[in-house]
């Protein structure tokens, strides 16, 4: 955990807001420079980057807000009353800012893809640009973001897993989230130094981000019909996400629906006794999403009966890519 990177001006800079910076730079320069590569405008793709970049730190930030309602409104309009339910982190006067102090952790990962996508359809449909070609070039760059900014969280010290004895465990300091938690919940001793091992979910997150970049640009190398490359990403993501979801130890703070607690499931994946595996509101989102790329992706199998570059009536722009696309390597590497 290293939240603050250095100094400037007598501000600190923090390693999460730098680290979701490094990921919007690098997935917006790779998103422009293959979509110049296949024909759409360079300069249009930058300007939708930036709508997206504003609306997915907005939409992040208010599924946050919702999700930990009481974190946020209470400290603004009834300190007292936000005193009462977490004595533990009581205040002296109101506090409104810190709905904004979104780099101390505190942003939703479905939300910001929600909001993305309604500002990407709103735009693309004002320029007259069909929106399937369009994903398939911006998609991959939100996998390689979810690499950096997931290494952000790991800085934070937020989305953090569970107790674990497994010899890759990470132990967070006396100041952390997770530490708080464990010593709340009795497991650890007045004074101890750091939190209770720890499965390093933000870790598990950030690799899946990275392998997910390069099966996207593979896909999107063979794809058969626009909007391929996203569809794979609606089907795969979420089954990752999903899965590293069982080991996050974070449950208060991600929200979940309902609770279900497997006992054979916990001792096969070596997690505490009583560990909640679903149902989060990621996962109830993430389930939506497979179903839904699961039978789109089946109805466009090689052989079966949907259309080819099908764009389901979404625009009039610039409609393929007119050149080669480049390999796993040649995007990386560019």
């Amino acid at each position: 955990m290293h939240p603050v990177l250095f100094e400037l001006f007598g501000e600190p800079v923090h390693l999460y807001a730098v680290m979701i910076a490094m990921g919007f730079v690098v997935g917006i320069w790779l998103a422009a420079r293959y979509g110049e590569r296949v024909g759409e405008d360079r300069d249009l793709i930058l300007d939708l980057c930036w709508w997206l970049l504003v609306s997915g730190l907005v939409g992040s930030r208010i599924a946050f807000i919702i999700v930990n309602w009481d974190q946020y409104y209470y400290p603004c309009v009834d300190y007292e009353y936000f005193n009462e339910l977490h004595p533990d982190y009581a205040i002296t006067e109101p506090d409104c800012t810190r709905l904004l102090r979104f780099w101390n952790g505190g942003l939703v990962f479905y939300g910001g893809v929600i909001g993305a996508m309604l500002t990407m359809v709103w735009f693309l449909r004002r320029e007259g640009v069909k929106i399937l070609p369009m994903a398939d070039i911006l998609i991959p760059s939100l996998a390689i973001g979810q690499f950096f900014g997931r290494l952000g969280c790991l800085a934070a010290g937020c989305c953090w897993g569970k107790v674990t004895d497994l010899s890759w465990a990470i132990e967070f300091p006396a100041r952390s989230m997770v530490y708080r938690q464990h010593f709340k919940g009795g497991l650890l001793e007045h004074g101890a130094d750091h939190a209770l091992g720890i499965h390093p979910t933000q870790l598990y997150d950030s690799l899946c981000g990275l392998v997910l970049f390069f099966v996207l640009i593979y896909v999107r190398h063979r794809k058969r019909f626009h909007g391929q490359v996203f569809i794979w990403w609606m089907f795969l993501y979420p089954l990752f996400r999903s899965s590293v979801e069982i080991f996050r130890g974070d449950n208060a703070e991600r929200g979940m629906l309902f609770e279900v607690v497997s006992e054979p499931f916990n001792q096969l994946l070596g997690l505490p006794a009583g560990s909640v595996t679903f149902l989060s509101t990621s996962q109830f989102i993430s389930l939506g999403m497979m179903t839904a790329a699961a039978i789109i992706l089946y109805r466009n199998r090689p052989g079966g009966d949907e259309t080819r570059d099908d764009d389901s009536g979404s625009g009039a722009g610039p409609s393929s890519e007119t050149s080669p696309e480049p390999g796993p390597e040649e995007v990386a590497a560019g």
